[in-house]
């Protein structure tokens, strides 16, 4: 029974240790910081327009990876119902995006982008940040083409998959593997030990 029992344990170690991970605070810090709604959520301006984003919901793969579901909210002010979107994205166990999908919601009317998947050919050629960007760039493309069907005009709402794009990209920079111990000052979502910090892209500051 040892015989059989210690290489399991040692295998699900390791299948732990290399899962991908989120640094939860680098990702709020790039939007001003998680002091929205209790500390669950950040709210950022894009364009004179306001958003919100709440902090990611994630879940482990099958095989090693991690799925990251993300909310934003277009607030539209009082006199106007908020627009909400989401962003779902799949990590492999290397931290390779598998695939990508977003969604806005405007006055009952939801727009999906097409699954954007990280494979075959793309993913032959492309690994690590350029498979990331390739992935983000298809699914926004394929959300603003859609949007733009609508016959949307509204500022904040034409901007919706812009602000979608930034949400992703700073998304992909939180997230890596593992290669060390954990740094306790960090809130860290996972189902591994360390990430790299997010790098800020061009998001406004919140205004107090």
């Amino acid at each position: 029974m040892r015989i059989l029992i210690v290489p399991f344990l040692f295998l699900a170690a390791s299948f732990l240790h290399a899962a991908p991970e989120l640094k939860i605070n680098d990702l709020g810090k790039a939007m001003g910081g998680w002091k929205d709604k209790g500390g669950k959520a950040a709210k950022f301006e894009v364009s004179g327009s306001k958003y919100r984003c709440w902090k990611p919901e994630l879940s482990p793969t099958p095989t090693g990876g991690v799925f990251v579901s993300v909310r934003i909210d277009h607030l539209r002010g009082l006199l106007a119902s908020d627009d909400h979107a989401s962003l779902e994205v799949t990590f492999d166990k290397d931290g390779n995006v598998v695939s990508a999908r977003s969604s806005i919601a405007l006055q009952g009317k939801k727009v999906t982008s097409d699954l954007i998947e990280g494979t075959g050919k793309m993913g032959a050629k492309l690994v690590g940040m350029d498979l990331a960007a390739k992935v983000g760039t298809e699914m926004i493309g394929s959300l603003s083409a859609k949007i733009l069907r609508e016959n949307i005009k509204e500022p904040g709402r034409v901007s919706f998959p812009a602000v979608l794009q930034h949400q992703y990209n700073l998304l992909c920079l939180a997230v890596e593997i593992p290669e060390g111990g954990v740094e306790p000052e960090e809130e860290i979502a996972s189902a591994g030990t360390e990430a790299r910090k997010a790098v800020p892209l061009a998001i406004d500051a919140p205004k107090k």
